[in-house]
């Protein structure tokens, strides 16, 4: 508890300063205690009548765990380049300490605490090529496993080729899963709409990573794309 009030605390000191952050609000358990942690915090803001986000990283320590406090209505083209980046200074900042993961934290509506997802390790890929190109051009990396690609929008969901809905997604993948398989372990590759909003991934990412299967994988290659540059993304 008294982790989680350092957390609050902190916020109500950035928005004493009339900043705000609204985080995302999930139906998704997670991680609810963290020890030796500092904080990132992006916030939304309007420049040129483009929204951008305002990164804080002031208080982060390389010797700690790192929580991304990140506005939900945030597109994933604002955020991403900067997540990058901060990626890249706590792991190879000449103070880094072995051992420290990176999480996003989000509001966790069944348990009513604030939770956290770790995402070091992921690896965003941002030149706008959907993982189905990329498994083809590397495919002996992917031979033994029963290969899905997820690519999510702002207004739908697509398995392989196909799109569904959004409400059915976790039932309706599972059962495709379970389906395909035919005796291989599953690797789940995402791809993401830039414009899709942070709310949006990661309500997905919290829902996959809680697939308690050890038969399902994902790929630690995130891709992210332009929908202008993937004229086969099922975009609307």
């Amino acid at each position: 508890m008294k982790k989680l009030f350092i957390l609050l605390f902190s916020f109500a000191l950035l928005s004493c300063t009339k900043k705000e952050i609204k985080i995302p609000t999930l139906s998704e358990k997670g991680i609810q205690e963290l020890h030796n942690h500092s904080q990132v915090w992006m916030f939304l803001a309007v420049k040129n009548n483009d929204t951008i986000a305002n990164v804080n990283r002031k208080n982060t320590i390389s010797t700690t765990h790192w929580i991304f406090n990140i506005d939900k209505n945030l597109p994933l083209k604002a955020i991403i380049p900067s997540i990058i980046t901060l990626q890249d200074k706590h792991e190879n900042s000449m103070h880094s300490k072995e051992g420290m993961h990176e999480y996003f934290s989000y509001s966790d509506t069944i348990s009513k605490k604030l939770s956290f997802l770790a995402f070091d390790g992921v690896i965003y890929k941002t030149d706008s090529v959907l993982s189905k190109y990329y498994i083809k051009t590397n495919s002996n990396n992917y031979l033994e496993y029963n290969n899905i690609n997820l690519t999510f929008n702002p207004n739908n969901v697509r398995l392989n080729d196909t799109e569904i809905e959004k409400s059915e997604f976790k039932t309706t993948l599972l059962e495709f899963i379970d389906f395909s398989s035919e005796g291989k372990k599953t690797m789940l590759h995402l791809n993401f709409n830039d414009k899709l909003l942070y709310q949006d991934y990661l309500f997905y990412k919290t829902m996959i990573h809680n697939f308690e299967d050890k038969n399902i994988s994902t790929n630690k290659i995130e891709f992210i794309f332009d929908q202008n540059k993937v004229p086969d993304c099922g975009c609307k």
